[in-house]
This record gives C-alpha cells, sequence and structure tokens, in this order.
C-alpha cells in the first residue's frame, strides 16, 4: 500500500483526527541513517508521530520535533510540514547492544521541544519535560499538557528481513479533542484504538482507511459518519542546500577560519539530516566570510 495522509473529525462526536500510512517513507529515511532495528523502530515511530502532529497545524506551516533523552538514546529530531514534506534524524543510530530495559534506553527523564514555524519564522516554542519512556505517548503528554488539549496517539512498526526495505508497515493515528468533545466518549475511542482487535487491524500492510475508522466509532449513536480530507502524499524531503552549508561556515570563529585557510584544502559538511556531501573550496569561504563582517565569532 502507498504512505497515505488523511486528517478529518467523526462527525457528531466533536473529535478530530489524523492518520498516516508512512512506510515508504520510514523506510526511505531510516535507510539512509543506517539505522539498527532498535533505532529504527524508534525513529519510524517518531517519523509518524511527528507527521501526523504537523498535519493539524494551519497551512504552510512546519513543525521542528526535539526529543531528548538521558540514556543510551540521546536525540531525535522531526521536522515535518502540511505539505507531507518530512525529515529527521536518531542519535545515536545503533542501539542494538543496549540492555533491554527502558531506563537504560530513555534514562529516567527528558524533554521534548515543539517548534512551529511559517515562512522561515517562529510562530510558537514550547518544551516539555516528558518520562512516559516512549516517543510517540510523550508526543501525545506534550499536546495534553502544553497545549492544553486531550490527545491520544498509536503509531505501529513492523519489520521485514529485507535490509533494502526493513519496514514491513508503518502506520499511526492520532486522536484530538474539539471543544465540546465529551471526555469519556473521547476516552472510549482511546481504549479502542488501544484494543488488541484494532492494533490487529492496524498491523495488516493493505488494510483500508474506512475500515479501521468506522472500527473506531462503533457502537457510538452520536456517529453521524466520518468527514476527512486526503492530504499531501508524505515524503522525505530536505531541506539543505550549498548556501545553508556556506551559513555553516559563517559561524566558524576567527582561529577555526584561519587553521582552514592554512590547511588550503576544500572544506566538507555532511547534511545531518539526508547524508548528503557539500564541498566547499577555501576561496569561496573566504568570500562568504567577508560577505558577513559584523557576524564574526571572537
Amino acid at each position: 500500500m502507498n504512505d497515505q495522509l488523511i486528517k478529518g473529525h467523526f462527525k457528531g462526536l466533536d473529535i478530530a483526527f489524523t492518520y498516516a500510512t508512512t512506510t515508504q517513507l520510514a523506510n526511505e529515511i531510516i535507510i539512509r541513517h543506517d539505522c539498527d532495528p532498535v533505532a529504527a523502530h524508534l525513529l519510524g515511530r517518531a517519523l509518524t508521530g511527528g507527521l501526523l502532529a504537523a498535519t493539524i497545524q494551519p497551512e504552510g506551516n512546519r513543525t521542528n520535533f526535539c526529543w531528548k533523552y538521558h540514556g543510551a538514546l540521546k536525540t531525535i529530531i522531526v521536522d515535518a510540514g502540511t505539505d507531507g514534506t518530512v525529515r529527521g534524524l536518531i542519535s545515536p543510530a545503533h542501539l542494538n547492544e543496549t540492555p533491554d530495559a527502558h531506563d537504560a534506553l530513555y534514562g529516567e527523564s527528558g524533554e521534548l521541544n515543539v517548534v512551529i514555524t511559517k515562512d522561515g519564522k517562529i510562530e510558537s516554542s514550547s518544551t516539555t519535560p516528558v518520562a512516559l519512556h516512549d516517543v510517540v505517548n510523550d508526543l501525545a503528554y506534550h499536546y495534553c499538557i502544553s497545549d492544553q488539549v486531550e490527545t491520544s496517539m498509536s503509531v505501529l512498526i513492523g519489520f521485514a528481513p529485507d535490509p533494502k526495505k526493513p519496514i514491513k508497515m508503518a502506520r499511526g493515528w492520532m486522536l484530538q479533542a474539539l471543544p465540546n468533545t465529551d471526555l469519556k466518549r473521547l476516552d472510549r475511542l482511546r481504549e479502542r484504538l488501544q484494543s488488541e482487535a484494532i492494533q490487529t487491524q492496524l498491523k495488516q500492510p493493505n488494510i483500508d482507511f474506512n475500515t479501521i475508522a468506522n472500527a473506531l466509532i462503533a457502537g457510538e449513536k452520536e456517529a453521524t459518519g466520518i468527514y476527512f480530507d486526503e492530504c499531501p502524499t508524505p515524503k522525505f524531503n530536505c531541506t539543505c542546500s550549498q548556501e545553508k552549508m556556506f551559513s555553516v561556515i559563517r559561524s566558524l570563529p576567527i582561529p577555526e577560519r584561519m587553521e582552514l585557510v592554512k590547511v588550503k584544502a576544500p572544506v566538507r559538511i555532511r547534511c545531518q539530516f539526508c547524508n548528503q556531501l557539500y564541498t566547499l573550496n577555501i576561496e569561496d569561504c573566504i568570500v562568504a566570510w567577508n560577505q558577513n563582517p559584523n557576524k564574526t565569532n571572537k
């Protein structure tokens, strides 16, 4: 099944949702970062969860999610837009040697920073302490605490014995209370979403969106239908460029610049998100430094 992104609401229930299948997206990003299975599982869930959350933003916005933990896992970053474009990274990308315990993986606590931008300008920024030891649950908790919107999320990742396509299935749901939501009703849908029956459906690679959506609201007498819009297809897209690499060069302090000039070798910078290697010759670096005399770092 192709990747898919949908947002809508359950009519009569005052509950909004986003739904995503991100199998191809997760495979591309995980392979780019050469993730081992543990890191692939974490990054795949974070990519899907971040996309689900970013989709509820007004058109044109981008949302940057940065999870920071204090165990073997240090950082996960996901940058997603309402246009369906996503990029992400995990550090470290190899976690198989971590002891089989949540505390060893996540540490005692962590934090999640969420920054929303539009046209390159920050619209809002918030940070939430998190300690649920799960990237998706920590994201849902952030919206409950920071935005004070009751939120539930479920993201599943299935693996395949194929190094070229290690992710067999990546799929997720996000439920959010609208202003007039009966919270008991939301709790019922939350419990249904986590039930064995629906979790089994979510694991099926070719399950249809409508099948799961109708199962979620089965038995809700007030439900009068499902309204939804197809959003842009999820896809990997990195915003790096040669000019942005020159911006990195401009941030270097003078002693480091002098060392680079002495060596006279090309400067190589690799993008953390897509692994593309940029080679900047020293003459162009000197020109870039001279263009920004007021931004010299001492």
